[in-house]
């Protein structure tokens, strides 16, 4: 069944280390094209003329700045919206918005959600699927309302482990009052949907005290959780664990195996890449559906949106060409005031392997492939495309990661915690593959 999710300590230890927040095409790491603003500006063309609706993300930065660089920041951001806004047609509701909240006052978020509303048609409440992604440290009751009132009807709460030594905010990591209230707070609102992001694998952490914060949450019944692990979080910095404050691999991979465990006994129902949701929530219902989609914004109920990101080193996909704006803040402030798009990198539709997007999309949102159903969607055999991969995959099925015939390729409740490494399966052909045929006995 969609959802069910066994722990394979023998494959989680051999195919783990696969990280999940990379995980999907194209990520990052495949941005090698210069885009210039005119790039983004002929997509938002192609885009306005198909009429096709808008998915919206507003990010921050990743750092916390001092109050009078947060707001030359949302100055910037605002004249980036408006840039951008008055490219986007009349007939392009907006069905999804993501909003960083992190800092800002309530004041500043309905300043920043009316300008949004004077650039761009926001769809009706009943389709809309508006996300507020807020940090413990500046979340309480008020915060919660006053975004209910300005239309958000998802909420995400970060929830950070910090040591003891870090200072004023620590006890709301000590305590579970904080997130309680505000978990309370969203579900007096009615919320559509909460969820809680909890990270583990920090050396502060141990695996009883992960297990009793992860109580608390289940406790405090989020319809969302969202588990990740640090050094996944923190891929590209230095490889020394120790000074990245990182758990050893022992106790990271305990606190991973409770959480995924203790998750299902609670009912939760697992939809991919640490994402675990109640029976009862969208996510889970599209899944079974088969109509969920996963995006360069996550997992959505749907797909068919052009997404648009704005701010620091935001995400955009635009028909098939994808883009990320400068992650460096000053060089996105000088970008804005040289009046020029900071868009500075991604993949221009030529360069997208639309098979390879597809198989991806499949696995990451149902954990099967069906192979005539790609090739009728792609016009490409995904046997013949990929046949130096086919040893590579049989290998997985003989070890119980996928089951594998002639017509398709399904994860089971065993293997779908590592669908990153099934993925993977894709990306590289491995040494045995030389001169394999795949075209037929491809299971033999």
């Amino acid at each position: 069944m969609l959802g069910s999710v066994i722990w394979d300590d023998s494959l989680v230890k051999r195919y783990g280390q696969v990280g999940q927040l990379q995980c999907g095409y194209p990520t990052t790491g495949d941005f090698n094209d210069r885009i210039a603003p005119l790039d983004l500006l002929r997509a938002l063309r192609d885009s306005r003329k198909a009429q096709r609706p808008l998915s919206l993300a507003i990010r921050l930065p990743g750092a916390a700045l001092p109050h009078d660089e947060l707001t030359a920041y949302l100055r910037r951001l605002e004249r980036e919206i408006e840039q951008l806004g008055c490219h986007v047609g009349t007939l392009q509701p907006v069905e999804r918005l993501q909003l960083s909240a992190g800092a800002l006052s309530i004041d500043e978020l309905r300043r920043l959600v009316a300008l949004l509303e004077s650039r761009f048609r926001f769809a009706e409440p009943g389709v809309a699927s508006f996300t507020a992604e807020v940090e413990l440290a500046y979340a309480d009751w008020s915060l919660v309302g006053a975004l209910h009132e300005l239309g958000f009807n998802h909420l995400s709460v970060s929830v950070p482990d910090l040591r003891a030594d870090d200072g004023g905010t620590v006890e709301y990591f000590r305590s579970s009052a904080r997130i309680r209230a505000v978990i309370e707070a969203a579900h007096a609102l009615h919320y559509r949907s909460v969820n809680v992001d909890l990270g583990y694998g920090r050396s502060w952490q141990t695996p009883l005290t992960f297990a009793r914060k992860l109580a608390t949450i289940i406790e405090l019944a989020p319809d969302r959780v969202t588990l990740f692990d640090y050094r996944d979080a923190l891929q590209g910095a230095p490889a020394n664990g120790a000074r990245l404050g990182l758990a050893a691999p022992a106790d990271s991979l305990a606190m991973y195996r409770h959480g995924v465990e203790q998750l299902a006994a609670a009912g939760y129902r697992y939809i991919g890449l640490g994402k675990f949701v109640l029976p009862h929530d969208d996510l889970a219902m599209a899944q079974e559906t088969g109509t969920l989609d996963h995006d360069v914004s996550g997992y959505a109920e749907r797909g068919g949106c052009d997404h648009l990101g704005l701010g620091v080193a935001a995400l955009s996909r635009l028909g098939d060409l994808f883009s990320q704006n400068a992650s460096d803040v000053r060089a996105y402030l000088r970008s804005i005031d040289q009046g020029q798009l900071p868009c500075s990198r991604g993949v221009r539709p030529a360069g997208v392997d639309r098979l390879r997007r597809a198989i991806f999309g499949r696995l990451l949102c149902d954990f099967q492939l069906d192979f005539a159903a790609l090739a009728a969607q792609t016009g490409v055999d995904v046997r013949q495309r990929h046949a130096q991969h086919w040893p590579r995959l049989r290998q997985l099925h003989a070890e119980g990661l996928i089951l594998l015939d002639e017509d398709r390729l399904e994860i089971p409740p065993r293997g779908r915690l590592l669908v990153a490494a099934v993925c993977a399966a894709f990306n590289r052909p491995t040494a045995a593959a030389i001169g394999d045929s795949g075209g037929r006995g491809w299971l033999r």
